[in-house]
């Protein structure tokens, strides 16, 4: 998803203003240029990058090793059950805190949304 912004802003800033405004989230960095934001070992959200005109946020998994586990576990039981579980129960939670945290980031540096990755799951409205 991207969200619109008219003020600049980078990973650094963002980051005690995400900590203050959501204390439930855990808030850090995977390198230079991903902040990413968990919500217990399943539901996250990821800011990619530093742009002028807009913030890239995905919904993923918060820590590299739920995301691994995920893979293995779709290794393990082929294609189709993992991807009806993750649909059924980690995908919602996930789109939840990214549509929490391009809310805040709207209302502080923008003006809209741009819905980039179309999913069914996504709210149409």
């Amino acid at each position: 998803m991207k969200v619109l912004v008219e003020k600049p802003y980078t990973l650094a800033e963002l980051k005690p203003k995400l900590e203050e405004r959501f204390p439930e989230y855990k808030i850090t960095f995977r390198g230079p240029k991903v902040l990413v934001i968990g919500q217990g070992k399943v539901a996250g959200a990821q800011i990619i990058g530093e742009k002028k005109k807009f913030v890239r946020i995905n919904e993923g998994f918060p820590t590299m090793g739920g995301q691994m586990l995920f893979f293995l576990f779709v290794l393990l039981f082929g294609v189709m059950i993992p991807f009806i579980i993750f649909l059924t129960t980690m995908k919602p939670k996930q789109v939840k805190v990214r549509d929490a945290v391009a809310d805040y980031l709207r209302q502080e540096y923008g003006t809209g949304a741009i819905n980039t990755n179309a999913d069914l799951l996504d709210d149409k409205l």
